[in-house]
């Protein structure tokens, strides 16, 4: 569009002298936008609900609101709070807003030299059918109520601003409509739309002002709205659609949360951005003028596969992690924590995007996130690009996201601004007949994986599922790639910054296969090791889509695999982990202690984490990718200067998607609008808050758990369900699912499983995989292992 559009004529007999309003009032330049429509325009999401940060007042955005029960009439500056909900008698500010607080924290994310002037015309309940009719031109009597009044408000809006002396250009109109309208077909409401939009460009003289349509929620009864919406905006380059995908409602199927309305306007500001080119498509910092001390360093820690197998969470009575302890015990630990699927690619993708897989598709598939990014993501940045979009200097090395620097090879520099050099394994060593090589997962056992040397080339599959103690000279260097990362940050720490930095630092064990220096593993008596204890009939109660899940990839199964290597394979594996848990744990100390001799030891925040967890039999199963405890739980720990107190603990269940949000409030950063994590920052204040939202994990496509503080309720896409009480069973034992006692506590958590799963990044439709394929044959043939049954 026109950078500078004409002033609308129709209000011009309304017009002050210029001259003689600039005589008392500094003229400004606004960018107008209108917002229409009815209750998710209005808005339903709680302030309360929202951070601080978010509550403040623009300095640089004003907002006109005028609503019939209560008028402002006046201009005032945005803030949370211009809706009026159901019932409310209240004055301004109430306890509501829209969409208004995501759009313009967004829009002046990129341009904070704009001034934003909304005008809000919205109304719950209205109907385009009658209440938004728009009629003729100028003649009042064919037009809705509610249209009527938008155009008074807008005229008497943009007389205030003349008055005053301010100039405006209309910028764009915002719709949220369609849920009282379920009832009409598609093209009648697509027509009426149509209607509509012309109307309003004609009535503020603008012929070709940009729209945005937002999607209404799917609650699986507002078919025929949607794709109305959806179609209006295909149809016209100058209209834009703002999904709902991925959003949630504080009931049930109408009415967008808070998270949720900051979504959508970040949304919306995305939109307008792709209408009109006058707009910077790149965020712009809103920290550099802050200063070094202001802002504090993070040392972001992220282990691979790490599950409670620790001293402090007590996941194995053997565990020796003490520099893990220790640090523990200088900040908060929670100690219900969970990912949000157990895979390496997606939990790390979900962390660093602070988007869920089921909102996403990033399933799995490198390649298909790689393909599927742009889309995926927009203008919104992982979380390192908006460390150092605004200011921090951003270091890795080792595995933080799952090809370590980056998993989008096109963007490793705007994601960091150093990156420790690749670990390379010498030829003499690829060649000496293990049968892995690599970078990150290498050594394996020095005479090759127990599994293909016992059964054969048909079970080299699962030759990860490896144990060993390694001397140093068949190392590169005398050192395993962990032992390199942790020098490498140990270097980087002790060196002064001119800027404040991130600093993530990715260790690969206890990731298979379970390979450590020698002297990690004589630390234990292999002969006294302990394994899990798993009841005979584990699997009893479990539906074919766990079996088939805890099966594995090996012919006749993982467990099977392992249970009849020899006699004592299950104890050395456990002992393999319990070796690569305590020689990460020495790498991590060598970080730890470096910051605490450091000059930024007082103003570095630490957070620690591991991706997911890792089952060593339980279930019968050797993997993580499941929707049991022991893949989805993992350490989860922050220590931040002047926040939180010594040997605290929250056993409120969270999740990882809460990273993003938590590390951007500490550190005082501009919000990245598009999160569905919450900030764990009331938590870390008061360790005994609690919340009312569980933790959703995933499994691939369609399989969901649901983790609340009391209970986990698994649902597989074939519908078979699984829930536990971990009030009284911790270990998951007793499925009661079946029982139908327990069938209010179902319907309490069924409710958090989202209705429509984003498709695997990448597909068209959902095809069947093979776990599908496997139940298949197995209620065919009847052929169920007996170790499953």
């Amino acid at each position: 569009m026109t950078q500078s559009l004409p002033v609308p004529a129709f209000f011009s007999g309304l017009i002050c002298i210029l001259a003689a309003c600039q005589s008392v009032h500094a003229a400004e330049e606004y960018d107008v936008y209108l917002m229409a429509g009815q209750s998710n325009m209005d808005g339903r999401g709680l302030v309360s609900e929202l951070p601080a940060d978010q509550q403040a007042t623009f300095d640089s955005a004003t907002i006109f609101y005028r609503n019939e029960k209560r008028s402002s009439d006046v201009w005032k500056n945005l803030a949370a709070g211009f809706s009026i909900p159901p019932k409310y008698k209240g004055e301004f500010p109430s306890p509501t807003f829209g969409p208004e607080i995501g759009f313009t924290r967004s829009m002046l994310q990129r341009d904070p030299k704009r001034n934003i002037a909304l005008i809000k015309g919205s109304q719950g309940g209205t109907s385009l059918r009658a209440d938004w009719k728009p009629g003729k031109k100028g003649v009042v009597e064919s037009q809705g109520p509610q249209y009527r009044d938008f155009i008074e408000t807008i005229r008497i809006a943009t007389k205030q601003l003349r008055d005053r002396g301010d100039r405006f250009t209309f910028r764009g109109l915002l719709w949220h409509q369609g849920e009282s309208d379920s009832k009409s077909g598609t093209e009648t409401y697509g027509r009426r739309l149509k209607e509509f939009i012309a109307r309003i460009r004609e009535d503020v003289e603008t012929p070709d002002l940009p729209v945005v349509v937002g999607e209404v929620f799917d609650n699986g009864n507002r078919d025929n709205v949607r794709t109305a919406i959806q179609a209006v905006a295909q149809q016209s380059p100058t209209v834009e659609l703002v999904s709902s995908e991925g959003t949630t409602t504080s009931d049930p199927g109408t009415h967008f949360d808070a998270k949720s309305q900051l979504l959508l306007g970040q949304r919306y500001a995305d939109a307008i951005t792709k209408l009109d080119t006058t707009i910077p498509s790149k965020k712009v910092s809103t920290l550099g003028q802050q200063s070094h001390a202001d802002r504090p360093n993070v040392l972001f820690i992220a282990i691979d596969d790490l599950n409670d197998w620790q001293g402090a969470l007590k996941g194995h009575p053997q565990a020796k992690t003490p520099h893990m302890d220790r640090l523990f015990k200088q900040g908060m630990l929670f100690t219900n924590a969970h990912c949000a699927q157990a895979v390496c690619t997606a939990s790390r993708n979900s962390i660093l995007s602070g988007i869920h897989p089921t909102s996403s598709g990033w399933y799995s598939s490198t390649k298909a996130m790689r393909a599927t990014y742009a889309q995926v993501m927009g203008d919104h940045v992982m979380l390192p690009q908006h460390f150092r979009d605004n200011g921090y200097q951003t270091l890795t090395a080792g595995k933080i996201f799952h090809q370590g620097a980056s998993d989008y090879s096109d963007r490793t520099s705007d994601f960091w601004d150093e990156v420790a050099p690749e670990y390379k394994v010498p030829q003499h060593l690829k060649e000496r007949g293990d049968g892995y090589g690599g970078t990150k997962f290498y050594p394996f056992p020095k005479n090759g994986a127990q599994m293909s040397r016992h059964y054969g080339k048909d079970y080299e599959d699962g030759n990860s599922l490896a144990w060993g103690a390694l001397d140093r000279e068949d190392m590169p260097h005398g050192k395993m790639y962990d032992e390199l990362i942790a020098d490498w940050a140990v270097n980087r720490i002790a060196e002064e910054h001119e800027k404040p930095f991130f600093l993530a630092v990715g260790f690969v064990r206890p990731h298979v296969p379970f390979t450590a220096p020698r002297e990690f593993f004589e630390k234990y008596d292999a002969d006294q090791v302990q394994i899990p204890n798993v009841p005979v009939d584990e699997m009893s109660d479990i539906p074919l889509m766990g079996k088939s899940i805890a099966y594995g990839r090996l012919k006749g199964g993982d467990h099977n695999a392992v249970v009849n290597l020899s006699d004592n394979y299950w104890r050395e594996m456990v002992l393999g982990y319990l070796a690569c848990v305590c020689f990460v744990d020495a790498q991590i100390g060598k970080v730890i202690t470096a910051l605490e001799n450091s000059e930024h030891s007082r103003n570095t925040i630490i957070v620690l984490w591991s991706d997911h967890g890792q089952h060593l039999g339980e279930k019968h199963h050797w993997r993580k990718q499941s929707l049991w405890e022991e893949s989805t739980r993992v350490p989860l720990f922050f220590k931040t200067p002047g926040l939180t107190s010594a040997g605290k603990r929250s056993s409120q269940v969270v999740s990882l998607l809460d990273l993003y949000p938590t590390l951007i409030e500490l550190c005082k950063l501009p919000p990245a609008l598009r999160l569905e994590g919450e900030s764990l920052v009331p938590l870390l204040r008061d360790p005994t808050a609690t919340r009312e939202k569980p933790v959703l994990c995933s499994w691939y496509y369609g399989n969901h758990a649901v983790r609340s503080n009391d209970w986990r309720y698994i649902l597989y896409r074939d519908g078979t369900e699984e829930l536990y009480d971990h009030r009284s069973d911790s270990g998951e034992h007793n499925n009661l699912a079946g029982a139908p006692e327990y069938a209010h506590v179902i319907k309490q958590h069924k409710q958090w499983i989202p209705r429509h799963s984003a498709l695997p990044a990448g597909t068209t439709q959902w095809k069947e995989d093979q776990l599908d394929r496997r139940i298949r044959e197995w209620k065919d043939n009847h052929s169920v292992p007996m170790w499953l049954k």
